[in-house]
Parts: structure tokens; C-alpha cells; sequence
């Protein structure tokens, strides 16, 4: 059976940070960390798929039995605090955008539209490709 991509949506809290996604209604995971969230996520879907195949002999084609491959949605702020080896004031530069406004995004002040998104995302892919092009 081959897997199944998801998209779980990684948010930053005062305490630590959530994940969902709107394909698994119902089933989130928290924690003080990232990892730790997507820990609690993956026994939370181990948790559901016990109790599902205690009550049906179906499987749950949402869980795909269990297998799954997340791509993870960041806010800007969890973004952040996650990859702390981004420095905002150096990146906002390589990418074109005010310093000062990417701070705001990255302390959740203010919240980025959705073309200044697009925006750092792609600056974002475009550091992973230039990152993976260096050799040592």
C-alpha cells in the first residue's frame, strides 16, 4: 500500500505548539516542541487505528492504515522558534523583505498576507536548493 501525503498545520501556542490537519478531523497532537507535537500527533493516529480495528474490520481509508507522510505547514512564528539556525534580520534581507516587518511575522505581532507568505516561503526553498548545491 503505498502512502498516503497528509498536510498537518504546525502552529506556535504560549506553551508550546499544536498540529492538525483538516484530512484527519479530530485527531491533533501537542507538545513543548515541535517534535514532541509530532509525537503526540503520531499516537494519537496510533491510537484511533487501534480502536478503529477493535470495532470494524474495515480500515479507515483516511489513516490509510497507518500509512502516512506529513508535509508540515509552519506558521511563520513556529517557523522560527523550529529552525532556530535562521537568523530573521539576514534572511529578510537575502529575500527583499524590511528586517523589521519579519520580525513582526516571526513574534506573531503581525501576521504575514498571503503573498508576503508566498514570498519567504519560496525564499525559503530556494536557501534549501542553494544549501544542497554546496559541497565542503
Amino acid at each position: 500500500m503505498k502512502k498516503k501525503t497528509i498536510t498537518a498545520i504546525i502552529e506556535a501556542s504560549k506553551t508550546g505548539f499544536g498540529i492538525y490537519s483538516d484530512e484527519l478531523p479530530g485527531i491533533t497532537g501537542y507538545g513543548k516542541t515541535i517534535d514532541a507535537a509530532k509525537l503526540d500527533m503520531q499516537s494519537a493516529i496510533d491510537e484511533v487505528l487501534e480502536a478503529h480495528l477493535e470495532d470494524s474490520s474495515q480500515p479507515m481509508k483516511e489513516l490509510n492504515n497507518g500509512k502516512l507522510e506529513f508535509v508540515y505547514k509552519y506558521d511563520i512564528e513556529s517557523l522560527f522558534k523550529y529552525f532556530g539556525v535562521l537568523d530573521a534580520t539576514n534572511f529578510a534581507r537575502k529575500i527583499g523583505i524590511n528586517p523589521s516587518l519579519l520580525r513582526q511575522y516571526k513574534s506573531g505581532i503581525t501576521l504575514a498576507g498571503p503573498k508576503q507568505k508566498q514570498r519567504i516561503e519560496k525564499g525559503l526553498h530556494d536557501l534549501g536548493r542553494e544549501l544542497l548545491n554546496i559541497r565542503l
